[in-house]
């Protein structure tokens, strides 16, 4: 069901990721990279969510329960057509919102880690960029 929630069709007919679907999906991943999804990490990713694209609770919470309900994410799709139509400066951002996701409950297991970097990386991040924003994530946890 994300797979499908994920893709538009713009008036082109190409396909095309809807971005705030793509960004609530990678946090989902990350707050499940521990193997569980408890209710204070949905409240953390619809907050991040929410304020990130100005979205509705309504709206908000419509992504946050399709990208939880689907299991695991193809990461290479989501990626891929985040570094084709969006900016470093934005990119960068999305791996910063991931580092709050997991490190949310006040500690980072190394598959949380191992994610977030291998995301960034995808993103095409270089790794200062990804270490930045983990340090900042730290800081205002």
């Amino acid at each position: 069901m994300l797979e499908r929630f994920l893709r538009t069709r713009d008036d082109d007919d190409d396909e095309v990721i809807d971005r705030p679907a793509a960004v609530c999906a990678l946090l989902v991943a990350a707050a499940r990279a521990d193997g569980e999804f408890a209710a204070d990490e949905a409240r953390t990713v619809a907050q991040l969510v929410a304020a990130y694209f100005g979205l509705s609770p309504e709206d908000t919470a419509a992504l946050v329960t399709v990208a939880a309900g689907d299991g695991r994410l193809d990461l290479y799709p989501v990626t891929s057509w985040l570094v084709d139509h969006t900016d470093r400066a934005e990119r960068r951002d999305v791996v910063g919102l991931m580092w709050r996701v997991v490190l949310s409950d006040g500690r980072l297991a190394g598959h949380e880690d191992a994610l977030v970097h291998r995301v960034g990386k995808a993103l095409q991040l270089p790794h200062r960029e990804i270490i930045a924003e983990k340090l900042a994530a730290g800081r205002e946890g």
